[in-house]
């Protein structure tokens, strides 16, 4: 009979049992005759070996044993014995050994194993990941709500804190938002505003619409169509890619007042040129001066 444990064969082996055994509790009840029982389970194997190691190799597997003993390490197990049962692990329970007088490398033993069985996995394991999905979550909310305040307090900023933390926009209404930027409309130059609408219609488009709608309710659209004039900047196309099919009269409104302020705006910039122009325009030639002053050039 060959058995294997944790590596080591044992082949002199003269006797080998086990103990199997379930867990009954015994429940009586006051007045009535038998008892109820609970099944608490099968409890773990023990096999009992008892044999001899007369090998070279004898001393050097008793050591590994004993340090397997030590330190409750479990080991792998087989045996004609075990088939039919999911005994794979045993740990040593108790070695006992006697050095036959007379032999050398002979050893007799008597080793006890019990079953192992990996421990259950403790209920906060079985919801760590997810304990540790919602603390990244809340401590990601923390953060964007706290960027959401700081951009409220400065506009200009938003684009480049919707670069890092794309979720900040979620905490931000476009009502306060275009309240914070209509307050700041007289900081807030046509490019920043510019700015402000690219990142918001990159994450969200909607919104974008509902931030200009906003901002024309505060009345202060105005000022940043004239601000786009005097810049020179393309509204129409800060506008593309949001759906304007529900917001008619706004786009009117836009398209309007923009082109109104572009058009008044090339109307004053041709007359600044002409009253450049008269300025520096002299009505009578040169030898017209002459004939006049008497004076050359």
């Amino acid at each position: 009979m060959t058995v294997r444990v944790g590596g080591i064969e044992f082949t002199g082996v003269q006797d080998l049992r086990t103990e199997e055994a379930r867990t009954l509790v015994e429940q009586r009840a006051p007045e009535q005759q038998g008892s109820v029982f609970q099944d608490l389970g099968r409890e773990p194997v023990t096999i009992v070996l008892e044999g001899l190691l007369f090998t070279t190799e004898a001393l050097p597997d008793l050591e590994k044993l004993r340090d397997a003993q030590l330190r409750g390490e479990p080991l792998s197990f087989a045996a004609d014995i075990a088939v039919g049962t999911e005994l794979t692990q045993v740990v040593v329970e108790e070695l006992k050994v006697r050095q036959l007088a007379g032999y050398a490398s002979r050893y007799r033993y008597v080793l006890r194993l019990r079953e192992y069985k990996e421990p259950p996995q403790s209920a906060d394991a079985a919801v760590a990941s997810v304990n540790a999905g919602v603390a990244a979550d809340a401590q990601t909310w923390a953060a964007d709500s706290l960027a959401a305040a700081d951009v409220l307090e400065n506009p200009a900023s938003l684009p480049d804190v919707l670069e890092r933390q794309p979720g900040v926009l979620a905490h931000l209404s476009a009502a306060d938002l275009g309240a914070s930027i209509a307050e700041r409309s007289s900081l807030l130059s046509g490019k920043t505003f510019s700015s402000i609408l690219a990142a918001v219609k990159k994450i969200d488009p909607a919104k974008a619409l509902a931030l200009i709608q906003a901002i024309r309710e505060a009345d202060s659209l105005g000022a940043f169509l004239q601000k786009y004039a005097d810049e020179g900047l393309d509204l129409l196309s800060d506008l593309s890619g949001i759906d304007l099919s529900q917001a008619g009269s706004l786009v009117r409104a836009l398209a309007g007042g923009f082109e109104f302020l572009k058009k008044l705006k090339e109307v004053g910039d041709a007359a600044a040129r002409l009253v450049q122009d008269l300025g520096a325009y002299d009505p009578l030639p040169a030898d017209v001066k002459t004939l006049f002053t008497g004076k050359q050039g």
